[in-house]
C-alpha cells in the first residue's frame, strides 16, 4: 500500500477524529454553553457548571439544564448554541504541513457526516475551509454514510483516477469506498476519540486496507 501516487489520485477525508479529536470539540461547546449560561444566570459559575457535568457521556445537557431548572424549550436554544458557536480546536497536523500534503494531488475532497453549519465552523476554526477542491457533508446531500450518493459524485466528478478514502469510524466508513474498489485508509482510535469500536469484531467489508496511527503518517505512503 506504499505506492500512492498524488498527482493520479483523489484523496477523500473524513473530518471528525480524522483531522482533529471530536473530544476537543465537545468541551468547546460545553464549555461554551456554561459561560453563556453564566453571563446570562449571574447565581451559575461556569466553572461550576462544568465541574458537575459528564463531559465524557452523551447526557451533559439534560444534567446542564436540570441543574439550571430549564425546560424544554430552554434545552433546545442551548443545543442550537452548542451546534453553532465556534470552537476551539486543534488541528492532528499544523494546517500550512497539511496544505502542503494536499498540493500534489488531483483534488481533495472532504466528505463528512454532520449539519452543515456546525461541520463548516469546525473547517473555518482549524484553518482548512479552503483546503478542499469540494466539500460534501450529510445534511446539504441528503445523503449519510454508508450510503454511496457522495462517493459515486466523486467518481463521476473526478473519473479515471484512483481514490483513496481516510476515515477512523470502522462501523460506517470504509464500507462503501472498498466496495466501490478505492484505497482505504483508517485512523487509529485515540484515548477520547468519540468512536472506539474494536476491529475485529467487524468483518472484512468494514475494514481499511491499512491502519495510520495519525493523519501525520499518510505521506509515508507516497511513492517515491
Amino acid at each position: 500500500m506504499n505506492n500512492i501516487r498524488p498527482s493520479e489520485s483523489i484523496l477523500v477525508l473524513d473530518l471528525d477524529d480524522t483531522l482533529y479529536p471530536e473530544y476537543e470539540y465537545k468541551i468547546s461547546g460545553i464549555r461554551t454553553v456554561c459561560k453563556h449560561i453564566s453571563l446570562l444566570y449571574p447565581e451559575h459559575r461556569a466553572d461550576n457548571l462544568m465541574a458537575q457535568l459528564d463531559t465524557s457521556g452523551n447526557h451533559w445537557l439534560d444534567k446542564l439544564c436540570r441543574l439550571c431548572g430549564f425546560n424544554e424549550s430552554e434545552k433546545q436554544s442551548l443545543l442550537w448554541l452548542y451546534r453553532t458557536h465556534t470552537p476551539n480546536l486543534t488541528a492532528f497536523m499544523p494546517s500550512e504541513e497539511f496544505k502542503d500534503m494536499l498540493k500534489p494531488f488531483a483534488a481533495c475532497i472532504l466528505i463528512s457526516d454532520g449539519r452543515s453549519l456546525t461541520q463548516r465552523l469546525k473547517l473555518y476554526a482549524l484553518g482548512l475551509l479552503e483546503c478542499f477542491d469540494e466539500i460534501l457533508i450529510s445534511e446539504p446531500c441528503d445523503s449519510k454514510k454508508p450510503d454511496d450518493k457522495r462517493f459515486k459524485h466523486v467518481q463521476q466528478q473526478y473519473s479515471g483516477r484512483h481514490y483513496i478514502y481516510v476515515g477512523d469510524n470502522i462501523a460506517k466508513d470504509f464500507i462503501t469506498p472498498n466496495r466501490l474498489g478505492w484505497q482505504t485508509i483508517g485512523i487509529l482510535p485515540q484515548k477520547h476519540s468519540i468512536h472506539q469500536h474494536q476491529a475485529n469484531r467487524f468483518d472484512n467489508s468494514h475494514q481499511p486496507h491499512i491502519w495510520l496511527a495519525g493523519i501525520n503518517e499518510l505521506p509515508a505512503l507516497f511513492a517515491r
